[in-house]
């Protein structure tokens, strides 16, 4: 990152919406290596050249860093210098922190985008700490929320004036319509491309806050990962409040990746003939998929279309494991969660196919077929007896 951003369009996901992910990822690996490597007098690694930082000294306001001084600084609270001031005494102060994020949160209508996003990577810093909670894991989604919503406002500012531009030379149905003619050798202007771009990357911010949209834990619970290390049984209370709860909306945080990793390592360890595996996992890979064809559908490109394929074919091995554990009749809510989400993945997995003209194979009609047949046990609830009828229809539409 650049020591002052006067110019969001510094940001790399400014640059480039579509990598948003990629290059939020980039700077919360920053933050991680600042924390692991206070230990030391100076950081040395690569990623962090030209940052210098140790305890005690005066934290940059012109970078993010573990102390939210940049953040702090915006925020009108009069307890918030407090806070910056003691995380930079102790970092691994997360009660403070979390503190600093909560008062973001309180003002963030009137905030900055800049500031949305050092709330969201201090939060997802947060997250990836071995003591884990239903609260760190609200608030990463929290302002997850508010991140997008503003980066989307911004994208559709940068919309608005090349709209604002072209309007008195040419209508915006007209580049529309030249957007198809490409197809036929037509060749747009530089500001017919920023427009098309622009509007593409407003669409995949746009479908990125629906695809992500979660409702907040209501369970206040932690765990500390570090003791699952060498346990043989996770008890019911973990299991239930910790591992389930966090899980169900870690997979809803595309920047989660070291504790969400880990908690799923300790539960194919221990729990591995629990459905609660898979049935988490499929939603996992299912989110990354989305958003990669999501990708796939705005740019046209091979190879976003082929990581979401493969995302979701991981999506549904793992459901359909979690499957095999069922066995013919789903009872219990979880296993019924299980058998729903199956049947969404067959339904989800045919329409790609059929958007890109690919022949339904076999075994995806015998998996169809299989779903339909669990679902029946449940279709006295409206909405599984409309997903049954949406796989009848795929089976009904491939019987020849």
């Amino acid at each position: 990152m650049s020591a002052s951003i006067t110019n969001l369009r510094e940001l790399e996901e400014t640059k480039k919406p579509l990598e948003l992910f990629k290059h939020l990822k980039t700077d919360l690996d920053k933050l991680k290596s600042q924390m692991s490597n206070l230990s030391n007098v100076k950081l040395s690694s690569k990623l962090l050249k030209g940052i210098n930082i140790k305890k005690g000294d005066v934290p940059n306001s012109k970078l993010l860093e573990f102390t939210g001084k940049r953040l702090s600084l915006s925020l009108k609270n009069p307890h918030i210098k407090e806070l910056s001031e003691r995380l930079q005494k102790k970092p691994e102060d997360s009660k403070s922190r979390l503190e600093l994020v909560e008062i973001f949160l309180q003002e963030s209508e009137n905030s900055s985008l800049e500031n949305a996003r050092d709330a969201y990577l201090l939060a997802m810093l947060e997250v990836e700490m071995q003591l884990i909670s239903t609260q760190k894991v609200n608030m990463a989604l929290a302002t997850q929320t508010v991140f997008l919503m503003k980066f989307q406002k911004f994208l559709q500012d940068e919309l608005t004036k090349i709209e604002t531009k072209i309007k008195d030379d040419v209508h915006v149905d007209t580049i529309l319509q030249k957007q198809q003619e490409r197809l036929h050798g037509h060749v747009d202007t530089i500001i017919e491309k920023q427009y098309i771009r622009l509007r593409g990357e407003v669409d995949f911010v746009q479908k990125c806050v629906i695809l992500l949209k979660y409702n907040p834990i209501e369970t206040d619970y932690e765990l500390n990962l570090s003791k699952f290390e060498k346990a043989t049984i996770i008890p019911f209370g973990d299991l239930k409040n910790g591992f389930n709860a966090m899980l169900s909306h870690l997979v809803l945080l595309p920047l989660a990746t070291k504790n969400l990793e880990l908690m799923f390592d300790i539960l194919h360890r221990l729990e591995s003939k629990n459905p609660l595996v898979g049935y988490h996992h499929s939603k996992m890979f299912d989110v990354l998929a989305q958003i990669e064809l999501i990708i796939a559908g705005i740019v046209n490109d091979e190879e976003p279309r082929k990581k979401g394929f493969k995302n979701l074919s991981n999506a549904l091995s793992a459901i359909s494991a979690a499957v095999k554990m069922v066995g013919d009749i789903p009872e219990k809510n979880l296993e019924k969660a299980t058998v729903h989400r199956f049947g969404q993945l067959c339904y989800t997995i045919h329409q790609n196919f059929k958007s890109l003209n690919i022949p339904v194979q076999n075994d995806h009609l015998q998996r169809t077929r299989k779903a339909v047949q669990l679902l029946e046990f449940m279709s006295s609830d409206p909405k599984i007896k409309k997903l049954q009828g949406k796989l009848l229809s795929v089976l009904d539409s491939n019987s020849h």
